[in-house]
């Protein structure tokens, strides 16, 4: 059931508020690797000030005066730019099965993660493997470090903290299928 993990990182990456979306989802990720760190961004959500935590989010994922240190677009972490080869790359896998996404960029990591969610729901795993391991494992991972390092309070750095956890399980389990 990875499409309920991704579906559930693909709403934590949309911000605060997707609190009720989130609740609605987290117990299904019991017994994986990183349940203990959704339950503690679950429980930061359902105990703080959603006002500080959208703001808190806003600054470390959407804009910053001066700078804004953690972009969640694959073409900023493989290209250094907005809207690059790497977003035509995924614009492509969705058209195939004929998606636009209409709300974020392509390559936007809800957006990505929403897709990977998509094709694991349809029973296309062989081709959500090939797009996370292609995709998401070539910049998430980055992404997740600087949401910790340049963390705005308790709840962006306990979301990098999931999110790094889910996607080193991630790669655990792509990389040792592999393997196998």
């Amino acid at each position: 059931m990875l499409w309920v993990d991704y579906k559930l990182f693909s709403y934590l990456m949309l911000g605060p508020r997707y609190t009720y979306e989130v609740k609605s989802l987290y117990n299904a990720l019991e017994g994986k690797p990183y349940y203990e760190n959704v339950v503690e961004v679950v429980n930061i959500l359902s105990t703080r000030d959603e006002n500080i935590l959208k703001t808190e989010y806003t600054s470390c994922l959407i804009n910053n005066y001066k700078h804004l240190k953690c972009p969640p677009y694959e073409s900023w972490y493989r290209e250094k730019t907005i809207y690059g080869k790497s977003t035509q790359e995924v614009l492509e896998y969705y058209t195939k099965y004929k998606l636009i996404p209409r709300k974020q960029l392509p390559d936007h990591i809800s957006t990505e993660f929403e897709f990977v969610s998509f094709l694991f729901f349809i029973n296309e795993e062989n081709v959500a493997n090939d797009f996370i391991k292609n995709h998401i494992l070539t910049w998430v991972p980055q992404l997740a470090q600087d949401i910790i390092n340049n963390a705005y309070g308790e709840y962006t750095r306990a979301l990098g903290k999931a999110l790094l956890a889910f996607v080193n399980a991630e790669k655990e389990r792509i990389f040792s299928n592999l393997i196998k």
